[in-house]
Order: structure tokens, then C-alpha cells, then sequence
């Protein structure tokens, strides 16, 4: 049976119900910067706490009022919060009580052991994976013989590379519902969601402009739905249906990157067409596509979400950054597979039927 060191009331303070037996004397003193998680199973009855772990309870006897605090203390000692700030929003004007009750906790390890833990705030983590994606990214897009070609002052691009940009892009875009209806349930914050709905509703449609587009080469939406899409067009289709599902801090944190990169490559891409002087029926709707995005400026907006999470813990800063390296091969591979069997295909769309 754990030590009885929560009695009565002695003041009218709030704090002051937990200075009784057990918690006064000289204990190991903790630093403030510290946070304590616990590490063991946690049930209230009346008056009394009892904690579970490796099959033992260890009961503490309380009094209403100490019940009230007690249980305000333990749903914050999540690792998230310092001993100094439970110090002070439970016991500011006598910490020692805090300090002696985690000290007890501690010598009966209920608590993982104390020690720092880093955190992160949302926003520093976004520009953290941001400048991470920019430095393996950058290399590989820099190097990629899709973009390089459309860079590239030679007039010598292939038209079905030259359409089969368009082809791509259109189906990731036409995918663009099923990345973001898991997202839009984002639990963790009605802010957040509301900012992901507004995310939706700017990125919805953009594949219309595209049709409109390949409608001026002769292809309607009909002979789309006919046409497969390239593996690498689907791989990264489904890894952010998946990461929307089941990690959407990472599909959050990547959107702005899409975003913004996507649009640079259509600028190129908008050049490479112009210096090929094709018809400006074909280019008006991509001029549109590019007025919209840079009227709707997607990191910001991104950066907005992540500014609403205070603060992402290390273990899954580096499950995020372990991914973007997953999303950065995944990219670079769309284009280059674009490049590929554009420029050896004399088919323009690959027919369902054929596959």
C-alpha cells in the first residue's frame, strides 16, 4: 500500500490542501525546465487515486479538495508541460508541494524518468522540414531531365512531353478530393480544420483548368477517365491519400512544399511553351491555372495551420523528417517518369483497354 501522504486541508488555499504529511521535508530538488511524464495507469474513486503499473496499485487516499487538484496536476503531466510551469499553474506561490509530490512519484516510478524533453513548436517544425525537403529536393529536381529540358533554351522538347505534362498533372490534380476528405476531420483543432477547409476549397477545381487545355489537342474528359495514369503519377497519389489517412501531420506539412513547387515548374513550363510559340488556346487555361495559384499562396496558408500546433514532441519531428525523404524520391520520380515515356511513346494516352 503507497504511503498515505494526502490527508486534510489545512488552508484555504488551493495549494495549500496539498502541504500535509508526505509532502513537507527536505526532497530532491528537480529542475523547473524538467517534464515529468507519467508511466502508469491513473483511476479516480471517491477519496481516493489509485495508480496501476506491472500489475500493482498504489492507492492514495484524498480529500475532495485535494481529489480536485490532484487530478488537475496529473492530466497535465503529459511530457509536454515543465515542472516549473505545473508549478505554477497548480502552486505558484508554494512549488516546493509540486516538487516533493513528483518526488514521491518518482521513488515509486510512476513517472518515466525525469529528464528534458525537447519540443518543438508546430511553426519551427514546418520551417525545420521545409529547409530539410529544399536541400534534398532541390539536387534532385535541378537534376531531373524533364525539368532540365523544359528549362533548357533548345527547341528540341517532344510534343507528347510537352502534353503528357498536362496529362500528369491533370490526374494528380483530379485526385486532389481523396487527399484532403480524410484531412478535412482533423480532430485536434476546430482552427485547423477550418484553415484545411479553406485549403480545400482553394486547390478544388484546379484540374478544370487543365482540361481545358488538352480539350484545344482534342481530348475530353471522357478520353481521360479512359486514360491510365503513369505508376509514378499513382504512387504518389496514394502515398497522400495514405499520409492524409493515417499521418496528416505529415501530409500537412508537406502541402506547402507541393504548393509552391508545383507552380514554379509550371512557370518554366508556361516559358518552355511560349518559346515553342504553341497556341494560345492551349496556354491561356494554363495561364489561368498559374493566376490562380499565385493569387492563392499555399505556404502561407500552411504556415497558418502549423502555427495553430504548439508544439510537436522529438520522436515525431523525426518520423517527419524520416518521410520527406520518402516524398522527395517520390517527386522527383513523377517527373522523371513523365520525361520517359512521353519521349518514347508514340501514344499520347495510355488506354485502359490496352492495360
Amino acid at each position: 500500500m503507497f504511503k498515505n501522504f494526502v490527508s486534510n486541508i489545512q488552508e484555504d488555499k488551493l495549494e495549500a490542501d496539498l502541504s500535509v504529511q508526505g509532502f513537507q521535508g527536505k526532497k530532491q530538488q528537480f529542475s523547473p525546465v524538467l517534464r515529468p511524464q507519467l508511466a502508469c495507469k491513473v483511476n479516480f474513486y471517491q477519496n481516493k487515486i489509485i495508480f496501476s503499473q506491472n500489475g500493482q496499485d498504489f492507492v492514495f487516499p484524498t480529500t475532495a479538495q485535494s481529489e480536485k487538484i490532484l487530478k488537475k496536476l496529473l492530466t497535465m503531466m503529459d511530457g509536454a508541460k515543465s515542472l516549473g510551469e505545473l508549478q505554477q499553474n497548480i502552486a505558484p506561490s508554494n512549488p516546493e508541494i509540486i516538487n516533493n509530490f513528483i518526488c514521491h512519484l518518482d521513488k515509486y516510478n510512476l513517472i518515466n524518468d525525469i529528464a528534458q524533453v525537447r519540443l518543438n513548436s508546430g511553426i519551427d517544425t514546418l520551417l525545420e522540414l521545409e529547409d530539410l525537403t529544399s536541400e534534398i529536393l532541390t539536387p534532385q529536381l535541378e537534376q531531373n531531365i524533364l525539368l532540365k529540358s523544359i528549362k533548357s533554351n533548345a527547341s528540341n522538347l517532344p510534343s507528347n512531353v510537352i502534353y503528357g505534362f498536362v496529362i500528369e498533372h491533370y490526374h494528380l490534380f483530379s485526385h486532389n478530393c481523396h487527399f484532403y476528405s480524410p484531412i478535412l476531420k482533423f480532430q485536434n483543432s476546430t482552427k485547423i480544420r477550418q484553415l484545411i477547409n479553406e485549403f480545400y476549397c482553394q486547390e478544388y477545381g484546379l484540374e478544370k483548368h487543365l482540361l481545358a487545355a488538352l480539350h484545344h489537342i482534342g481530348l475530353s474528359q471522357e478520353d481521360l477517365m479512359e486514360t491510365m495514369p503513369l505508376p509514378e503519377t499513382m504512387s504518389i497519389c496514394h502515398g497522400l491519400v495514405y499520409w492524409s489517412s493515417f499521418d496528416p501531420l505529415f501530409f500537412l506539412s508537406i502541402l506547402g512544399v507541393i504548393g509552391g513547387q508545383t507552380m514554379k515548374n509550371f512557370e518554366c513550363y508556361l516559358q518552355a511553351c511560349e518559346r515553342l510559340k504553341l497556341d494560345s488556346d492551349f496556354l491561356n487555361p494554363i495561364r489561368q491555372l498559374l493566376n490562380h495559384l499565385h493569387n492563392n499562396q499555399v505556404e502561407n496558408l500552411n504556415r497558418r495551420i502549423f502555427q495553430e500546433i504548439p508544439h510537436i514532441d522529438q520522436e515525431t519531428k523525426q518520423r517527419l523528417r524520416r518521410q520527406t525523404y520518402l516524398f522527395a524520391e517520390m517527386y522527383n520520380n513523377f517527373y522523371t517518369a513523365i520525361f520517359k515515356y512521353y519521349s518514347s511513346s508514340k501514344d499520347l494516352c495510355r488506354q485502359v483497354a490496352v492495360f
